[in-house]
């Protein structure tokens, strides 16, 4: 029997009504066990390969503190998810071999529900980097002085509560109610129904989606923005410091000089930090030095290299997201729209290819994160090689 990810399983059953199983009918037992041992090895590699990733990121998170920021917080939580993604495989890999679904139907509506979840929160993790960045990038005062590791765990914890908030009433709520016959294949309710079925692929990826695609475009935009910014002030830098020696001569001119020279590159308005904040630096100082010492401590941000890392990380999570699910979520919204599009129009190898490729996003998100972040790279290693805590200071 083929195997039947929860995501893909309508699909999958067409092809094995069709094919498969008119072939195991016509062969001896030994060479049919033969294929599914065969066909076991892949799943099962694949599978093993998005759960030991992730449980590697987690420890490197566990055993290194210095990789526990703000930042990385939003990837602790999406390695979680992504390593239940691997997990919640397990029950496919087992219906690889035995040709069914190996746990009773309670266990499928519960179960189903779940991995529906676990796949839509990955997915809005990623929506929520970007919401993050887009902030950081538009309001970077605000946002560094906001940021704390307990606001990350309420936002990321957001993900979760949406998605079990939609999921289990959608797919575990529903079929219990209308104590619908998953059959031995696990069938989802709402692949019998069009429109359900399309609400499905919408949730799970087109709105995440659009959302990512705004976001990251603006992020984008406004970087270009300041790198025009920047190049443009820095033709005028040359010009500025002649000025600076006629106007230095003047204490207080001079002082305020060098104030505006502080707040101008980065576009700050009274508005944009805490109006409190700085209206009772600015009343309570007694001189320009003041001045000087109370906006510095209030124009703190994240540091130029603390932003590239983010950003880079955050072009590989959502260049993993589209790669991985885009070509598996047209062929779904295809098959939902109509089935013998797909089910007599595309060989089933190649469906299987997507169907793979959508879970493999899992495995590409901790790969990602070794390639944009040395440090968590480096503890890797060293958990690998078991080296000593010591080695990892």
């Amino acid at each position: 029997m083929a195997w039947t990810p929860s995501l893909t399983l309508a699909p999958e059953i067409e092809f094995e009504n069709d094919t498969e199983n008119e072939i195991q009918r016509e062969v001896p037992v030994v060479l049919s066990k033969f294929v599914n041992i065969s066909r076991l090895f892949w799943p099962m590699l694949f599978t093993t390969l998005i759960i030991a990733a992730n449980c590697l990121s987690l420890a490197a998170f566990g055993v290194e503190k210095r990789l526990r920021t703000y930042n990385n917080y939003f990837i602790i939580n999406l390695s979680i998810l992504d390593l239940l993604v691997g997990l919640n495989l397990i029950t496919s890999v087992v219906h690889t071999y035995f040709g069914y679904y190996p746990l009773n139907q309670v266990f499928c509506k519960i179960l189903g529900g779940l991995g529906q979840v676990v796949c839509s929160a990955s997915n809005f993790v990623v929506v929520i980097i970007c919401a993050d960045r887009h902030r950081a990038t538009y309001d970077p005062i605000n946002h560094y002085m906001t940021r704390s590791k307990r606001k990350a765990i309420f936002v990321n914890s957001l993900a979760w509560i949406a998605a079990l908030a939609f999921w289990m009433p959608f797919v575990t709520v529903w079929e219990f109610i209308d104590d619908f016959d998953n059959g031995q294949h696990c069938l989802r309710r709402f692949t019998n129904i069009p429109g359900a079925y399309i609400v499905n692929i919408v949730v799970l990826f087109y709105l995440p989606l659009v959302l990512i695609v705004v976001l990251y475009l603006r992020i984008f935009r406004k970087i270009r923005k300041t790198i025009r910014g920047k190049n443009v002030k820095n033709m005028m830098s040359s010009q500025e410091n002649k000025d600076v020696g006629m106007i230095g001569n003047n204490p207080v001119t001079g002082s305020m000089r060098e104030l505006s020279s502080i707040t101008a590159p980065i576009d700050i308005h009274v508005g944009s930090v805490k109006d409190d904040r700085v209206a009772m630096s600015l009343s309570k100082s007694h001189g320009p030095n003041k001045h000087l010492k109370d906006f510095a401590n209030t124009e703190k941000r994240e540091s130029a290299a603390e932003t590239r890392k983010a950003q880079r990380t955050l072009l590989f999570i959502v260049l993993s997201f589209v790669i991985s699910w885009l070509p598996h979520s047209i062929i779904q919204l295809i098959y939902a729209i109509e089935p013998g599009l797909i089910v007599s129009g595309l060989p089933r190898s190649a469906y299987l290819f997507l169907s793979w490729l959508a879970f493999g996003n899992s495995l590409l998100n901790p790969i990602s994160y070794a390639i944009t972040q040395p440090l968590l790279r480096a503890t890797v290693r060293n958990i690998i090689s078991c080296r000593g805590k010591n080695r990892f200071q």
